[in-house]
């Protein structure tokens, strides 16, 4: 974070690079890495619904866009206090409310879906612009780069009057993040940026919760904001803003034709996902798993020899005191003969490689959440940082809606349940942790 704050060594480079970003479309997008590419803009949506791509399902987003947008389109949520009598002035970026149920989704009074997808749409996002493709009239969560709340007053800001307590702010964006890191993948953080009154902060959200910078003050610290604007929308990259540094987009980050996919390292091997992900996390704090269908990139010959068959790749953040699961799987099929009990691993997904992912950044470190909050904020609590960890499965799992008969529904529990620590309950280091996709 203090990369978007700090003044750059050479405001002239950053102008530079904004003017290299963007490639000749004539170049390759296989060669393209459409992560350095630096063409953003600003989007008021404070009365659309971010969308998600059609089959993307994630918990607390609409499935039907044409029937929410009717409901709700033009009532963003005001400030707190006011009421359907209220002939004020609405604050800045704020439709007025027609009604105290509208008022309500502000406040948390009101549990309906309407009012809880209100909560959830930002103010004003900063953007992935692709020139190449006309730009629809709707947005999408995989599109935003950054995201802005605006409030009326100072005192809603995201950091406490004591000290510790939980502002209704800070929840309302730590919820907007769970579902931008679910909708944009392989981000290792979600950066969000905040106005309340004469005040601005800035925060990150990853999957060991967030951090939250100090108040600013937009007249004394105005050339301050001018700079993170600046450097958000016209310096930073993909990576600066939380894409991991392992993964390269071989599409653009702000086309709408086509899901990007993502050329992803796993140990010596570089797999390409196809198409969206099997199933995706939509929790903030936690393993933040994604689970897509990939294929091993190989030149021309290796493919010729079959070696291009498609894979299951896992990518997840695990608990720096759990066992890796990469571990477990080669303990499991490394067992020796006197373990013969486990010789039938029929309901065990086979293996093909992973561990955790190695920083570019830091040599012989591996990636984990105390690495991008470097310099910002206290320490992480080193029991408390999330390691990023992949594995690649040759095995392919079946959705549930994919079965046509009950047997074979009751052979597929069958080999899940030969899978479980009760087939071998001496090795409590194992646990049972299945994922769509894997089973």
């Amino acid at each position: 974070m203090n990369k978007i704050i700090q003044h750059s060594e050479d405001d002239s480079e950053g102008d530079e690079n904004d003017k290299t970003g963007e490639h000749s479309p004539s170049k390759p997008a296989a060669d393209t890495n459409f992560a350095r590419r630096i063409k953003r803009m600003w989007l008021d949506v404070h009365d659309l619904i971010p969308r998600t791509d059609p089959g993307l399902f994630i918990p607390g987003m609409p499935t039907n866009y044409e029937i929410e947008e009717d409901v709700v389109m033009g009532s963003k949520r005001p400030h707190p206090g006011g009421d359907e009598d209220d002939t004020g002035p609405s604050g800045p970026s704020k439709a007025r409310r027609s009604s105290k149920k509208q008022q309500f989704a502000r406040d948390g009074k009101n549990q309906g879906k309407t009012d809880a997808l209100e909560k959830r749409r930002p103010d004003l996002v900063m953007v992935d612009h692709y020139t190449q493709e006309h730009r629809q009239d709707r947005c999408m969560w995989r599109h935003f780069a950054v995201l802005m709340e605006v409030k009326r007053d100072r005192s809603d800001g995201p950091n406490p009057a004591d000290g510790t307590t939980l502002t209704r702010l800070t929840a309302q964006l730590a919820d907007m993040a769970r579902l931008h890191l679910a909708a944009r993948p392989f981000m290792r953080y979600s950066v969000h940026l905040s106005i309340c009154g004469d005040r601005f902060n800035l925060a990150i959200f990853d999957r060991a919760g967030g951090v939250v910078s100090k108040d600013y003050d937009i007249s004394n610290d105005l050339e301050t904001f001018i700079r993170i604007i600046c450097r958000l929308g016209r310096q930073l990259d993909a990576y600066d803003l939380g894409l991991d540094r392992t993964v390269v987009p071989i599409h653009a980050l702000g086309g709408w034709k086509q899901f990007p996919e993502f050329r992803v390292t796993v140990g010596a091997s570089t797999y390409i996902t196809q198409g969206l992900p099997l199933w995706q996390s939509s929790s903030l704090v936690g393993r933040g798993t994604f689970v897509w269908v990939v294929v091993l990139e190989v030149d021309a010959e290796e493919s010729g020899k079959g070696r291009a068959g498609s894979f299951i790749l896992k990518n997840a953040w695990r608990a720096c005191g759990r066992l890796a699961e990469s571990t477990v799987y080669k303990m499991l099929y490394s067992a020796t003969e006197a373990t013969s009990h486990l010789t039938d691993l029929g309901g065990v997904a086979q293996f093909v490689e992973g561990g955790d992912i190695l920083d570019p950044q830091e040599p012989n470190e591996v990636i984990k959440a105390s690495s991008h909050r470097k310099g910002f904020g206290p320490a992480t609590n080193e029991n408390d940082d999330p390691v990023l960890h992949r594995v690649v499965l040759a095995s392919h799992g079946r959705k549930l809606y994919e079965f046509v008969t009950f047997s074979q529904f009751m052979r597929a529990a069958k080999n899940m349940n030969s899978g479980t620590p009760s087939r071998i309950p001496q090795h409590s280091l194992l646990t049972h942790s299945r994922t769509p996709g894997t089973s």
